[in-house]
């Protein structure tokens, strides 16, 4: 008998590009997207509950990496949509997976749920403060995946950097363009950065896993990096010019002892990365 199909929500982004591309090769991937999905990949808008329903009703996956969601601006610009692709697509996808015997779910969940104001590496356990929308909808759809009874990991996952992710200070220090990237001063802003094929290494980890509940895990690499350390680490030849803004007090950092013991994952791409080209 055929194994079963990985299916993976959002296949189009840029993670969900990094997630098809490092999967094992003997295990099926079929990659959806969103309605503008271009043929490289299904399309389905995850807000569309039936469409959805039919969707993992004739794909069957033995696991579903849901991906698809709004973020960032767009998430402030039309909250109601938010809602509709972040919350109620997840509860859609949930549905569905429990309805045809989906044996696990992964969530792409975000640090940005526990706030930025600890001076110390954030725990699972730790209480959450999101601000935003975006960070609203993705604790709200982690609310939702915890009741829906499917064996589900929503990965908080911190920031991303890496071959597609344009909008990460990393990868625009790292640009080789001419264009000025300003920083929030040098040592009160402090990040966790995670590449992108370890983030994906972590999801791909996450959905072949057997614990048979919800759970939640940090994705990061546990290393908190100051604005003053990238400048001090990254390739003094590709870094962009930079303007030093007044010193602002923002922390966010992973522990990552939970996903390290039970996930069996930890990040392993080198630091610092080497530069990305422009149309990264």
């Amino acid at each position: 008998m055929a194994e079963r199909p990985v299916l993976v929500t959002g296949a189009a982004g840029r993670l969900g590009h990094a997630v098809v591309r490092l999967a094992d090769r003997a295990t099926p991937v079929i990659g959806l997207a969103g309605p503008r999905a271009d043929a490289a990949v299904r399309s389905l808008d995850v807000a569309d509950a039936e469409a959805v329903m039919a969707a993992v009703g004739q794909i069957r996956p033995r696991a579903i990496i849901h991906l698809a969601a709004m973020v960032g601006g767009a998430c402030s610009a039309d909250p109601d949509r938010a809602s509709a692709v972040n919350v109620q697509g997840t509860a859609n996808v949930a549905a569905a997976a429990r309805a045809h015997g989906v044996e696990r779910m992964v969530f792409l969940s975000t640090a940005a749920v526990y706030g930025d104001q600890r001076r110390r590496p954030v725990a699972e356990h730790d209480p959450v403060n999101p601000v935003g929308s975006y960070a609203t909808t993705k604790l709200d759809a982690e609310g939702v995946l915890a009741e829906s009874g499917v064996p589900a990991d929503a990965l908080r996952v911190f920031n991303i950097y890496g071959p597609g992710m344009r909008d990460s200070l990393v990868n625009r220090l790292l640009s080789g363009g001419v264009d000025e990237v300003a920083l929030n001063g040098l040592d009160g802003f402090v990040r966790d950065y995670i590449h992108v094929d370890d983030v994906a290494r972590a999801v791909l980890r996450s959905a072949g896993a057997t614990e048979p509940a919800f759970r939640v895990l940090n994705i990061g690499s546990g290393i908190a990096r100051s604005n003053r350390e990238l400048l001090a680490t990254l390739p003094a030849d590709r870094l962009a010019p930079v303007s030093i803004g007044p010193e602002v007090d923002s922390y966010s950092c992973a522990d990552i002892t939970r996903a390290r013991h039970e996930l069996g994952w930890s990040a392993v791409e080198p630091w610092p990365p080497a530069g990305f080209s422009p149309e990264q």
